[in-house]
């Protein structure tokens, strides 16, 4: 164990998935009959929205999907996981009243909202000509923070 984690204090969340919501599903057919769509870009964007009076996170994950030059926008899917932190005033700043959750805890609750989200898109582009449109595996430490 390195010495960084012996030192770093065990942080207990009492954490449970209470919900996942299909916000916003939609394709765009092209206009004109294309090839064989094999490549696919993929814009995200991850949103935190707290409650804190509920003690809910939601992890709102929003994909558009592009062809590979990415000037033709196919489809996009909006989803979220909602998650209970029965604990969220243990990481509530009572002068701010802002709330700070440990990091390796978002990471998690981001990681779990897009292996869902992509099996919501598998399940709506099914059949589709996006069929073959998986989301890539994605490092969920890859988003960047925006306030």
């Amino acid at each position: 164990m390195s010495e960084k984690a012996k030192n770093k204090p065990e942080i207990s969340i009492d954490v449970q998935l209470k919900g996942i919501e299909l916000l916003e599903a939609c394709l765009n057919h092209p206009k004109q009959a294309t090839p064989d769509l094999k490549v696919f870009h993929f814009d995200m964007k991850l949103e935190h929205k707290l409650n804190v009076e509920n003690k809910f996170i939601a992890v709102v994950f929003y994909v558009d999907l592009f062809n590979a030059e990415r000037d033709i926008k196919l489809g996009s899917v909006t989803a979220s996981c909602i998650f209970e932190i029965a604990n969220i005033d243990d990481f509530l700043d009572s002068k701010t009243q802002n709330v700070n959750l440990p990091e390796d805890f978002l990471i998690s609750i981001n990681s779990i909202t897009i292996s869902t989200v992509r099996g919501i898109m598998f399940s709506q582009f099914k059949g589709t000509f996006l069929h073959n449109a998986f989301l890539p595996i994605i490092d969920p430490k890859s988003f960047t923070v925006q306030k």
